[in-house]
């Protein structure tokens, strides 16, 4: 439900902006069309950015529950909308609350999946945004056919965001807390509880002290390293911690949030419509029409990222896409520039080809990824501020492209082009590859004198030999079933606190049977 809420908000206004209802009641001219849909951009990056300097402080799952607050709120507002500042202040506030959801959101999800899994439930996920965005378009369409000219159509698309964030809320009161973030705050009994339900297992399971004791190695060894924004942004001589600089550098300047809004993305999910009328040359009817069904063929494509995200790993997929949506940048630039009617078909049919690239790569791809390369105890400080910088530039992008398209028209896409190209080599140089690795083992790629994207691929070998080597003797369970390996926490220290915890529940339990045996 947080993920169609996101799909709703993204497509709502642009679903509306150009309908002749909308268009009277607020008379909105082109830059100030621009201003309204990035300052919901600027609420998100705050609600982001809340996210990151106090998130830490509140469990994932209350926070996912306190941001509902303001988007219900702020949705409210934008129903009730009498005028540009109403519908202004409204856009904002329920950008607080969607930059806290999406803020808080990945890392929940990554923390509560098994490695083999992890990016494939991002990715399932992030095909309910794009059912949000469907149901937002074709609604838009549906309500357009039936009501052309009256401020019933967008008031009701709006009201669709009250609807699914009260859902959310609702949701969220059963769902499972994050272990991890339950151990970082040495809450182990509660930890193992929620442990224990996911992995269908009983308590004092092997398989559950192992996630306990490498979660507990990892985040120790991770707060013994500084934790703090001064530790984020203070160099130290000699440091022996897992470089956490250059993890939140990786996904928040080198590559990866920045990537999402620079690459044309953002632009198509807010002014897809207008695109279609504008460089296109389609009519209304048809522009809302080909929307509709553009975001179809996003959601049919978004199935094939389940498969890729583990097979072919983030690594590839990253690159191979940031190269061939450059390339329909190209396309679709000189398709614009021509501007006939056979030219105005090629180029609908890139914009059909540049949202397949993206979902295949980028769309899940950073959200996943953006959240497992960072350590537990700066997730919520690194997530905050990498999903911040995203609405940052969301904000920036929306806020000047308008005008962009008005001004130098087809030398726009040239622009996400250039981009979409530099993005390979960042990708190759800095990201090193998860897919499959544990949480707590991704600590070991960055540990001092270690290059990451190296150490990623000697991890990886090391886990599948462990792999095979416990399917064929039986490991430690004796079953010869194949579950969560990898464990490169050795690399982490010895001796911590809950793997004591663990040897006396052990102790305990073994004690209990003998005791009944006697």
């Amino acid at each position: 439900m947080g993920w169609i809420l996101f799909g709703l908000d993204d497509a709502i206004l642009g679903a509306v902006i150009t309908t002749t209802a909308f268009e009277r009641e607020f008379n909105l001219s082109t830059s100030m069309q621009g201003t309204v849909t990035s300052l919901f951009e600027l609420g998100c990056f705050a609600g982001a950015l809340l996210v990151s300097l106090f998130g830490e402080r509140f469990s994932r799952r209350g926070l996912l529950f306190i941001y509902t607050v303001p988007m219900i709120i702020g949705s409210v507002i934008q129903v009730a909308a009498q005028n540009t500042g109403m519908l202004i202040a409204g856009r904002m506030i329920a950008g607080v609350g969607l930059g806290g959801i999406t803020s808080t959101l990945p890392s929940w999800q990554n923390e509560t999946s098994p490695a083999k899994l992890r990016g494939t439930v991002i990715c399932t996920s992030l095909s309910f945004l794009i059912i949000g965005q469907l149901i937002a378009y074709w609604a838009g369409y549906g309500l357009l056919q039936q009501f052309p000219t009256e401020n019933i159509t967008w008031r009701l698309l709006f009201a669709l965001q009250t609807i699914s964030v009260s859902i959310m809320a609702f949701m969220v009161l059963f769902m499972p807390e994050s272990p991890r973030w339950l151990i970082a705050h040495g809450r182990y009994d509660q930890a193992r509880s929620v442990v224990s339900c996911l992995l269908n297992r009983p308590e004092n399971d092997i398989l559950v002290n192992e996630q306990i004791e490498d979660m507990t190695r990892a985040i120790t060894f991770e707060q013994e390293h500084g934790a703090t924004w001064t530790d984020l942004f203070t160099f130290k001589k000699n440091d022996d911690g897992p470089r956490e600089k250059r993890r939140v550098f990786t996904v928040s300047n080198y590559s990866l949030e920045t990537a999402q809004p620079f690459s044309g993305s953002t632009v198509l999910s807010f002014y897809l419509t207008t695109i279609f009328e504008g460089s296109v040359g389609f009519s209304e009817h048809l522009s809302t029409l080909m929307s509709g069904f553009l975001q179809v063929w996003f959601l049919l494509a978004s199935f094939l990222t389940w498969f890729l995200i583990e097979r072919a790993g983030r690594r590839n997929c990253f690159m191979v896409t940031a190269i061939c949506m450059g390339i329909t940048m190209v396309v679709l630039a000189a398709m614009v520039k021509v501007n006939t009617k056979p030219t105005g078909y090629v180029a609908t049919v890139c914009l059909f080809l540049y949202q397949s690239f993206f979902t295949w790569g980028w769309m899940a791809g950073v959200w996943c990824y953006s959240n497992e390369i960072l350590s537990t105890t700066y997730r919520a400080k690194g997530g905050g501020l990498c999903v911040a910088l995203q609405w940052l530039f969301d904000f920036v992008i929306l806020q000047v492209t308008p005008i962009g398209i008005d001004q130098i028209g087809w030398g726009m896409f040239l622009v996400f082009a250039v981009f979409n190209f530099a993005y390979a080599p960042l990708v190759w140089f800095f990201c090193p590859e998860t897919a499959g690795v544990p949480l707590e083992s991704i600590d070991a790629m960055y540990l001092p004198g270690v290059d990451p994207v190296k150490e990623s691929k000697r991890i990886r070998k090391h886990m599948k030999e462990q792999a095979t080597e416990r399917y064929v003797h039986g490991g430690e369970n004796g079953k010869g079933e194949r579950h969560e390996l990898g464990r490169i926490t050795s690399l982490m220290g010895e001796n911590k606190p809950e793997e004591r915890r663990i040897e006396n529940f052990d102790a305990g339990t073994q004690n209990t049977k003998m005791a009944t045996l006697e």
